[in-house]
């Protein structure tokens, strides 16, 4: 058995134009994120979707409304779960961005997101922002990749041979599946708001086809 797995990030939020982290907390989308859902949708109106998840968070419900609603499924709402949702940077959840990697980074090293992942990867560096954090919320590599794994086992239990699956998550998320299942791609470059990552997923292997698309989608 084998499926296909549309991935598209949210469009952007508030919280994206503004550069504030944003794993659990959530913001509406703006203007340019509605268009960004609604572009995602024309992109896959030639794939007849036969189920659609998101994770919990409105931000990415809401995109996947807007897909559907262009998609000739007579899907119009995706299933929300938990397993899908952002990494939790707990303590620094709205905190800014540049700031952030700053305070943890500088005295490793880097001072941006990517100069700490290119020096230690993204396992050390998601460990670097949980470590930092005061109160021990934020996730750690092993609790999210949990997550993770879940979820891509709650689609192969319920996914069938030749299956079309829309799912709407995030954007570090998508980082931590193309850094782990593609030996080509890793976690950069980050998935824009609305773009289109497809996997093929089968019992045993997961395989990326490509991440980043907004235009050009097979």
């Amino acid at each position: 058995m084998s499926f296909n797995v549309y991935m598209v990030r949210h469009g952007q939020t508030y919280l994206n134009l503004y550069h504030r982290m944003q794993g659990w907390s959530d913001a509406p989308l703006t203007e340019k994120g509605q268009n960004d859902g609604k572009h995602a949708g024309q992109l896959l109106s030639h794939v007849k979707f036969d189920a659609a998840y998101s994770s919990d968070l409105a931000r990415a419900q809401t995109t996947g409304r807007l897909i559907l609603a262009e998609n000739p499924s007579t899907l119009t709402e995706p299933v929300a779960r938990k397993e899908f949702r952002e990494e939790f940077f707990g303590y620094w959840e709205g905190y800014d961005d540049m700031l952030m990697w700053h305070q943890i980074g500088s005295p490793k090293g880097g001072d941006t997101y990517n100069e700490l992942v290119e020096k230690f990867g993204l396992q050390e560096t998601t460990d670097l922002v949980a470590n930092a954090d005061q109160y021990h919320d934020a996730e750690t590599y092993a609790q999210l990749w949990e997550r993770i794994q879940a979820g891509m086992q709650l689609l192969r239990d319920n996914a069938k041979d030749g299956d079309n699956i829309l799912l709407v998550t995030h954007g570090t998320y998508l980082r931590h599946i193309m850094d782990h299942y593609s030996d080509t791609i890793g976690a950069f470059p980050g998935p824009r708001n609305g773009s289109v990552t497809k996997l093929v997923v089968d019992n045993d292997s997961v395989k990326v086809l490509y991440t980043d698309r907004l235009d050009n989608i097979e």
